[in-house]
């Protein structure tokens, strides 16, 4: 891509997203920044944040929820920040928001079985990086993955089902125990992130942007991340 014609693009879609905000906005924001509200992630703690998260959410303490009315009008006016994406599974025991104890707001999800990289996520995170200041993205596979499953199996899928497992493949070659090639995927999906996208791969190259992996264990609840 042309580097003029990127950087206008990058611009247009700035504009669109934040600076058409209604006046009065900034002075929200400022005020949030200021009283070190916790929707605000810091560049670089976005593990942290989301593993201090999780232990809330296992100890029954979540406290983002209680007030997410309030949420909803603050970006309803000021638009939305998120600093964090999170690619995950559509399976129905892994909520982003509730695992993490985020809110309206936080977290910029992308959700699909298997939690594989097309471009609708390539494109979804690049919009995150480029225009909404995301700094954090998070991979994050989880115990008991029936696509994931399949992939190993080698069992054969009805319909558009078959994209699980052909995105999935090349990542859980020779892998026969299902919770390594759960581990393996997520490694492999964090790969196509960086080798799919220059936008992505330039950001992560300039400490703009990182690329986190994790596996959520259904049966417990709990998060853990890849080193």
């Amino acid at each position: 891509m042309n580097t003029s014609n990127s950087s206008c693009w990058v611009a247009a879609i700035l504009a669109i997203s934040v600076g058409l905000a209604p006046l009065g906005c900034e002075s929200v924001l400022a005020n949030q920044a200021r009283e070190a509200d916790a929707s605000v992630i810091a560049s670089k703690a976005g593990r942290a944040t989301l593993e201090a998260g999780n232990r809330r959410f296992l100890d029954g303490g979540g406290k983002v929820h209680s007030w997410q009315l309030e949420r909803v009008v603050q970006t309803g006016e000021c638009g939305q920040r998120p600093q964090v994406g999170v690619l995950t599974c559509a399976d129905s025991r892994t909520p982003p928001e509730l695992i993490f104890d985020e809110g309206v707001g936080d977290l910029f999800v992308v959700r699909i079985a298997g939690n594989f990289v097309d471009p609708g996520a390539l494109g979804t995170f690049e919009y995150g990086s480029a225009a909404l200041g995301m700094h954090t993205i998070v991979v994050m596979g989880h115990t008991k993955c029936g696509a994931v499953t399949a992939t190993c199996a080698g069992t054969p899928l009805p319909g558009n089902m078959s994209a699980f497992t052909a995105a999935i493949k090349p990542a859980v070659e020779g892998i026969s125990d299902v919770r390594a090639a759960e581990v393996a995927n997520v490694r492999y999906q964090m790969k196509q992130l960086r080798e799919r996208s220059e936008i992505l791969s330039k950001a992560e190259a300039a400490g703009d942007l990182q690329i986190l992996g994790a596996i959520y264990d259904v049966d417990t609840g709990r998060v853990r991340f890849l080193d």
